[in-house]
């Protein structure tokens, strides 16, 4: 089993937590953990580099979802950068890439979350 390593940048209304090794079910915890403690809002953007992960288990897919479900409950979105060509397929094979926001590279996911950060809040009236 690979240790798990984190490293996190904060922009403005963005999170961008890059992950390197192998999230499984031994490791998925501290994974959540350190996505938990890195957010400085509920409502706030979270990028999570995906580009030196290179094992991605049920549980580790599990996070993702849950990090996705929590972040629009509060108001932000969860986007996922650079998966490994494996994780990719993983996610169209479980059809998360449906439900969760996939770039080809970090930069491209970061600038969606910042566009969505900097975009004004659409009220009842405006929807």
């Amino acid at each position: 089993m690979l240790d798990l390593t984190f490293a996190v940048q904060k922009l403005p209304g963005v999170c961008v937590i890059s992950v390197a090794g192998e999230i499984d079910s031994a490791t998925a915890r501290a994974f959540d953990l350190y996505i938990q403690r890195q957010r400085r809002a509920p409502g706030e953007h979270v990028v999570v580099d995906l580009s030196e992960v290179t094992f991605l288990a049920s549980a580790g897919l599990r996070v993702l979802l849950n990090t996705h479900a929590f972040a629009r409950q509060h108001g932000g979105v969860l986007h996922l950068a650079a998966p490994h060509p494996k994780i990719a397929g993983l996610m169209e094979l479980t059809q998360a890439n449906t439900v969760l926001h996939v770039h080809e590279t970090v930069e491209q996911a970061v600038i969606a979350a910042l566009q969505q950060a900097n975009a004004p809040e659409k009220t009842l009236t405006q929807a």
